[in-house]
């Protein structure tokens, strides 16, 4: 597309030449002529060639003989923008050599990827992708315009036993796994269902590879929950929750809407909403940081205990 076409297709202001062909995106370091950039850091512009065509808040565009689309968040704007440039391979239908047991209900518009199984009362909406070698028990039930990465397995057996005096027994785990609409699983993940209800995903949730959310656990619309993350059975995760990578829910915890869960942190009680948590035990941010800013100077703090101890004695 022209530079001037791109602009008008999202309303935005342009400065140079718009008749410039722009036919992919590309980093700075890698970019020529008839690529675009997005600039978000002014220090990047001072090394660019001025012919390479950018995106930039209109404030970098003074003193600057740019070709460019002006957008105050170049960042926000790289997911609309490669949309122009993804080429997408419409998939539908069932590959030969995926399984779909009887009962279970696939939309004619989603995909079933070669070595997938779909188990019995199974539901596969509406422009949904399984991927190839992924596994959906029985009772999961899949929304819109979701995909599933290779290797997920969805709705297996919760992990429950209880203790007898003879030993651990089995619970049957007779629920399933309800995942709405505009959901992304990743690889690897995996997702029990529930003891009697079902685990639920909800609507815009993404999920990362090798994820594991255990029975029970009901996650809100549109969180993200990076590779490596751990929820215990029964736990509750409010809508637009970020949780990084490593990071450990326990059981039976309710995480309230729009927290932020740092890397590697061990969450073991309730988490009020809008927080940003660290740790182990997971606790405020801030908190956290100066509780191991202090324990990096324990050494010094105990040797000057010791000679103060001395010097009193």
């Amino acid at each position: 597309m022209k530079l001037s076409e791109i602009a008008e297709k999202f309303n935005l202001k342009y400065y140079g030449d718009g008749n410039i062909n722009i036919n992919k995106i590309s980093s700075p370091e890698n970019a020529d002529e008839n690529s675009i950039c997005l600039i978000w850091d002014e220090n990047i512009i001072r090394n660019l060639n001025n012919k390479i065509p950018v995106v930039m808040p209109e404030k970098y565009f003074n003193g600057n003989k740019f070709n460019g689309i002006v957008h105050e968040n170049p960042r926000e704007f790289l997911a609309e923008l490669s949309e122009i440039f993804t080429e997408h391979h419409k998939l539908s239908g069932v590959h030969p050599k995926a399984c779909i047991e009887p009962g279970a209900i696939v939309h004619p518009s989603a995909y079933i990827g070669a070595c997938a199984y779909v188990g019995k009362n199974c539901v596969i909406g509406e422009n949904s992708i399984i991927e190839p070698g992924a596994v959906l028990f029985f009772n999961v039930r899949v929304g819109k315009n979701c995909l599933i990465h290779s290797g997920a397995v969805i709705g297996c057996d919760g992990f429950g036993f209880a203790r007898t005096p003879e030993g651990l027994i089995k619970i049957p785990q007779n629920g399933g796994v309800k995942i709405g609409d505009n959901i992304e699983i990743g690889a690897c993940t995996t997702i029990d269902r529930g003891t009697l209800n079902d685990t639920e995903i909800n609507s815009g949730t993404k999920i990362d590879n090798h994820v594991q959310i255990g029975h029970n656990v009901k996650i809100g619309k549109n969180c993200i929950i990076c590779s490596m993350t751990g929820i215990a059975g029964s736990s509750t995760i409010e809508d637009n929750v970020t949780i990084s990578v490593q990071a450990g829910i326990t059981d039976h915890v309710r995480v309230g809407a729009n927290t932020i869960i740092a890397g590697r942190s061990g969450v073991t009680n309730d988490i009020e909403k809008n927080s940003v948590v660290s740790g182990f035990p997971a606790r405020n941010h801030n908190d956290a940081k100066r509780a191991l800013m202090l324990a990096t100077r324990l050494p010094e703090f105990f040797k000057r205990l010791r000679e103060l101890e001395k010097k009193f004695k």
